[in-house]
């Protein structure tokens, strides 16, 4: 068995396979695939038993394009070979193959040699085994070269023949990140446009097999260099007919790009009425190969979401929502390979100001890029009356209101700005009358006040999100929208407001060390602590100014006055059309109104105080005199537990409810929402759980797309540092799934601390909320979850048993283990009293309770959930999760024997030695199916199986393999890797 062992790693050392069960692969023609590359030498594997007396081996090959085979090489014991070899590379790589088993064919193979390789072993006569193999080829090529100039378009073309061998080709960085790839059939492009000196280095191209594999099957490598001293010049530049525009401040518009495909933009910008010509900062680039954005701060209010923009395929436009100094010259460039597609706006801005004098209103209207402006002059909408303007300057052209303006000198007043080309653009200031009676003015005032302090207590605007039904300026398709651009006044002040929290935020985490500082220093003191407060109270006083003037600035927004509008009426009326309405706004969650609530739907008196019901730990048998002196005696722990698990306890476990780590992260959570909402039509729900936090969600519907998953609810538990923004919804969602995400209590909108308890009320909440309010089902639904996320989802596939499946990846089946690893082991009673109380995360113990189908993925090189270190995969704890789950359903498999073959393979760090382990207990699908299938058949009962009573302690051993292979795949990465749909896949089943 060692020598077969062995034998079998040396041939998979030599070769990149993989080998597929018949029970997983839809073409029953083959069972082995070997890919391979054009003059590269290849084994074709074909292992057996040592065999006596009358042996032979005839290995024959079919072509994809006919229908017979052919006999390419043919020979018996005697070593003598009865048909020649059809190729001089070809031969047997053991020729002694009957006394060791190895019939394995090894060749060079050329582009004609694909296709369908059957190996026939036959002994006294007759067929003893046949095995097909197909031989898959693979092309790469590479554009322009391996050695480019900086800043040019590498093209890594990888194609496989036949496609059918393979579901999937990818390539990697140098540091091991997926590039993104064009999709073909049996292969795919990926592009590395603008390549710079860090890009050099050796890049990996691996083949998945047919069927899904948590390894590649092929790598292929290129060594990539960079010209350092040369810089590639793009001489083929396409230039379209310049276009001349005018818009108003603050009004959306559409920065036109060439309207062809590319691989990632340029946009340019002149200032306006400048004379400088070689002044054009780069102020918005895209590259949509490695989604990678770079923006100027001068133009934070541009956005790649204009009309018909599709960056990530390709296509490009902008929308700016300009300033008055926002005009000028816009080149757009569009770069596709070694071509590039220019596109030149100019770009004239109109405002118009109002300042009191004295004696009169003072109307300005004010304009930039007046190279292409004709003429700017001001009317009234009484058209007999004519006005008198003054210029105080270029670009500046004023007229003059009386302070107590008549009937006729009230109205609308209109600046129009006419372009060369007979564009024009209007500006509108309207001059009221004066209220008649002091009634009325007193109302008015009275309703500017509250308007006014409703600012002052309303919500953080972040994004307007553009309605569904709103209609889009220049046939714009799709939900985009823009980042909402506050007065000069509300942007400085909330600026201070926001730095005075995060020091306070600061202050809070180190107050701990502060004080003792402060203490030993001798400034707890009434003589120290009285002019301290005065400056704290005098610091307060100065920042409730900066309040009420941040209210100013924004009750002075037109955008804000109606965003604070609609959540009035939203608060008062709750409404779907208002909803809808609010939900174009992103906003502090605080504010938000609550969408759903517990309590709807179940009956707070069936709860404890806590909440849902936990699994606790088993209680240590005492007598009652005992028990109390015992909890005399473990007072002081019991304290110094709950001190710790309140303190920096649960933000260790959880820093993903640190303020400052969320502050920190605010640009990418509101990037990832915005995604979600404009791009995937997400909704975002406050649900209300039994315990009053309040959890944010985002919900995304596919159930009215064509697709085979859109009916089937995805909901994603993030890690303890995961947001559902930017956290592990995007893996469902490329696959076509419905997907609900939710954050921790206390993470970014949610309320509440992330204990146990208050996580398992905000699942249930969760569940409750997609069952009563959205539609699903519990049968329809399945639980997808990330890290720490795994105490969640098992406890609701423990509270919920109709639920569909289960997905846990890179999750672990107790905390205490990992506690314990990062704490001095003088600490492991009260780390132990400490989590088993406090933070008793015992997945392992819950996932156990629920009968469906799981599937565990582990990462190899994880890094957080081992006990020693990312190198030694043994001590990763998906391994401890994966034995409790099977000791439980299946004990009689489970014996020592069946553990120790899935030790050895669970210590499998790739692909290879995986099966070689497999091949080396030559486990059989086909059998371990049918057994479990009679087996379910017969009994249809649930977890713990007695399956595996009465069979040998091979075939225990080789159902064991079996089921490890089907309830845990491998995936290649670190802890933190977004896992890529492919790894993704439903849970296995009978």
């Amino acid at each position: 068995m060692e020598f077969r062992c062995l034998l079998f790693v040396l041939i998979s050392s030599s070769v990149v396979l993989i080998t597929q069960s018949d029970t997983t692969t839809k073409d029953p023609d083959w069972s082995d695939i070997v890919v391979t590359m054009v003059g590269r030498e290849v084994t074709l594997p074909c292992v057996d038993w040592p065999l006596t007396g009358s042996v032979s081996i005839n290995w024959k090959m079919k072509s994809p394009s006919v229908d017979h085979w052919k006999l390419v090489l043919s020979a018996n014991e005697r070593q003598q070979f009865s048909g020649a070899a059809s190729k001089a590379s070809m031969r047997l790589v053991d020729s002694n193959f009957q006394e060791t088993g190895d019939f394995s064919l090894l060749f060079i193979p050329k582009m004609e040699d694909k296709g369908r390789y059957s190996c026939l072993i036959i002994q006294e006569q007759k067929k003893l085994r046949e095995k097909i193999i197909l031989l898959a080829v693979l092309t790469v090529s590479i554009f322009p070269s391996a050695t480019l100039p900086q800043h040019s378009t590498l093209r890594l073309m990888a194609e496989v023949s036949p496609a059918s061998a393979v579901s999937e080709v990818t390539w990697l960085s140098p540091g091991g990140k997926p590039l993104r790839l064009a999709r073909r059939s049996g292969g795919g492009v990926a592009k590395l446009p603008q390549i710079r000196l860090t890009d050099q280095g050796v890049y990996i191209c691996q083949v998945y097999p047919r069927g899904n594999s948590s390894s590649p099957m092929f790598p292929f490598t290129v060594d990539l260099r960079v010209d350092g001293m040369n810089v590639a010049s793009f001489t083929n530049i396409s230039h379209s007919a310049q276009i001349s525009m005018a818009s108003l401040t603050q009004t959306p518009l559409t920065l036109a790009c060439p309207p062809m495909q590319g691989d990632y933009v340029l946009l340019y910008w002149k200032p306006p009425d400048s004379r400088n010509i070689n002044t054009t900062p780069l102020v918005y680039g895209y590259d949509r190969w490695r989604d990678r954005t770079e923006q100027s701060k001068t133009h934070a209010q541009l956005s790649l979401d204009g009309p018909l923009s599709t960056p990530k395929e390709g296509f490009f436009s902008f929308l700016l929502s300009p300033g008055l100094n926002d005009g000028g010259l816009y080149m757009c460039e569009v770069f596709l390979n070694d071509n590039v597609f220019s596109q030149w706006t100019l770009l004239s801005i109109l405002q118009v100001k109002a300042r009191h004098s004295p004696s009169a209103l003072v109307l300005t209207c004010q304009y930039t890029e007046r190279s292409q402006v004709k003429r700017v002059v001001w009317s009234h909408q009484n058209q007999s009356r004519t006005l008198k303007w003054s210029s105080s300057g270029p670009g500046h052209l004023s007229t003059e209101v009386p302070l107590s303006p008549t009937q006729d000198t009230a109205g609308n007043y209109t600046c129009t700005m006419l372009l060369r080309n007979g564009q024009a653009v209007k500006a509108v200031y309207t001059v009221k009358l004066p209220p008649k009676g002091g009634e009325n003015q007193t109302v008015q005032l009275g309703m500017a006040g509250w308007m006014w302090f409703r600012c002052f207590l309303g919500p953080h605007l972040q994004r307007v999100h553009r309605s569904q039904e709103e209609s889009r300026p220049e046939g714009r398709a799709g939900r985009r929208g823009w980042t909402y651009q506050p007065k000069s006044l509300e942007k400085h002040t909330d600026s201070i407001l926001g730095w005075a929290s995060a020091l306070w935020s600061l202050s809070y985490y180190s107050s701990p060390l502060l004080l003792c500082y402060l203490y030993r220093k001798g400034y707890i003191c009434s003589s120290k602590l009285v002019p301290v407060s005065q400056y704290v109270g005098s610091v307060m006083v100065c920042l409730l100014g900066v309040a009420f003037l941040r209210g100013w600035g924004r009750w002075r927004n037109s955008e804000y006055q109606q965003f604070i509008s609609i959540l009035e009426e939203t608060r008062k009326n709750h409404t779907p059309s208002n909803k809808k309405k609010l939900a174009c706004y992103d906003f502090d969650f605080s504010h938000w109104p609550a969408d759903f609530s517990w309590e709807e739907v179940s009956n707070p008196k069936l709860l404890s105080k806590a909440g849902v019901s936990l699994l606790k730990p088993e209680p240590k048998l005492r007598g009652a005199a005992d028990s109390v002196l015992n909890s005399l005696r473990t007072l002081p722990c019991h304290i110094v537990s709950f001190l710790i698990a309140h303190s920096f306890g649960r933000r260790i476990l959880y820093p993903g409810s640190v303020y400052l780590l969320q502050r920190a992260m605010r640009p990418m959570l509101q990037q990832g929402q915005a995604r979600l909402i404009e791009e995937c039509e997400g909704q975002r729900n406050k649900l209300v759980a039994c315990d009053g936090n309040e959890i944010d969600t985002m919900f995304v519907d596919r159930r009215r797309e064509e697709g085979l998953h859109g009916q089937t609810l995805v909901i994603c538990c993030e890690g303890n540092a995961g947001f559902y923004e930017v956290g592990c919804m995007n893996t469902p969602l490329e696959g076509g799934y419905s997907v609900l995400g939710w954050n921790h209590p206390g993470f970014a909108g949610s309320t509440g601390v992330p204990f146990p308890q208050n996580e398992a009320n905000a699942m249930d909440v969760v569940i409750q909320f997609a069952v009563h309010k959205l539609g699903f089902q519990l049968s329809d639904i399945m639980v997808y979850a990330w890290s720490i996320g795994g105490f969640t989802a098992s406890w609701a596939v423990m509270s919920y048993p109709e639920i569909q499946a289960l997905v846990l990846d890179a999750s672990f089946d107790d905390l205490l283990p990992l506690a314990l690893k990062v704490m001095p082991d003088s600490w492991r009673p009260l780390v132990t009293h400490t989590v088993r109380q406090y933070m008793n995360l015992n997945s392992a113990e819950q996932l156990c309770k629920y009968q469906g189908p799981v599937l565990l993925i582990r990462r190899t090189k994880d890094e957080i959930i081992t006990t020693t270190g990312p190198e030694d995969i043994m001590s990763n704890r998906g391994n401890n999760l994966l034995l409790k789950l099977l000791q439980f359903r299946y004990p009689k498999v489970m014996t020592d024997d069946g553990v120790r073959a899935i030790r050895a393979w669970l210590a499998a760090s790739n692909h290879v030695e995986e099966a070689a382990v497999y091949s080396s207990y030559e486990v059989d699908d086909d059998w371990c199916v049918s057994v479990l299938q009679s087996y379910k058949t017969e009994r249809d009962v649930f977890f713990p199986w007695s399956v595996g009573e009465d069979m040998t302690p091979e075939g225990r051993r080789q159902l064991a393999l079996f089921l490890a292979r089907k309830y845990m795949r491998n995936f290649d990465s670190t802890h933190c890797t977004p896992l890529p749909y492919s790894e993704f896949a439903a849970p296995w089943g009978l």
